[in-house]
């Protein structure tokens, strides 16, 4: 495992030098800490991504990198919420112990997928279901209002949405409009549970909706 490398996508500290101390006295390999705006590594490796100190855009942005994992995840429902989203291989939680991470860093390193058979089907059922309303138009809503109405109900944002996409808020902001127009909902809130009534698709702590987005719909 000595030509493998690992990077510790995460802000430096002395928490941060003694896990990277940990991992290589563990794994027998190259191993190092990584700012998050670093340069992208133009050689194959695995990026391990602090999920508690980077948030959607900075994890997004590592997606091109050969591996990706995310560590330091709080519960289920953000494991789901960042599946949707980003190619991760492996998801570590907060509650993991040490010896549990470097078991699973080892068999990503040797091809395999770190994920619970729970969270696969729930991935594997939530793209069957994309795949079925691509080719069925649901209540009007154009390919793009169901792409961002699936990202509405992963709890992102209308920043993340943005990214994600490639579009300006005030573009999001009309989407959503239309969105809530053609399914008759006044809000996320509503638009969420529209979504997971009809479209079937997994709702990540949907009962968690702040009230400010309840109270300002389209925000």
């Amino acid at each position: 495992m000595s030509s493998t490398r690992i990077l510790f996508v995460t802000v430096p500290s002395p928490q941060t030098e003694l896990f990277v101390d940990y991992l290589r006295e563990q794994l027998q390999c190259e191993v190092e800490a990584c700012d998050r705006e670093a340069t992208l590594p133009s050689i194959p490796c695995l990026a391990l991504i602090d999920s508690a100190q980077c948030n959607l855009s900075q994890m997004t942005r590592w997606g091109g990198v050969d591996k990706i994992a995310a560590f330091n995840v709080e519960h289920i429902d953000d494991a789901v919420s960042l599946l949707l989203n980003i190619p991760f291989i492996g998801i570590f939680y907060r509650h993991d112990n040490l010896s549990n991470i470097s078991k699973g860093i080892e068999k990503i390193i040797e091809g395999e997928v770190w994920l619970t058979r729970y969270m696969m089907q729930t991935l594997i059922r939530h793209y069957r279901q994309q795949q079925k309303i691509a080719f069925q138009p649901v209540m009007g809503l154009t390919q793009r209002e169901l792409e961002i109405l699936t990202l509405i109900a992963s709890q992102q944002s209308n920043i993340d949405i943005a990214q994600r996409l490639i579009l300006s808020q005030h573009t999001v902001k009309s989407h959503l409009y239309n969105i809530f127009r053609k399914i008759r909902v006044h809000n996320r809130h509503q638009a969420i549970e529209w979504a997971h009534q009809h479209l079937n698709l997994y709702i990540p702590g949907s009962h968690l909706i702040p009230k400010h987005e309840a109270q300002n719909p389209y925000g």
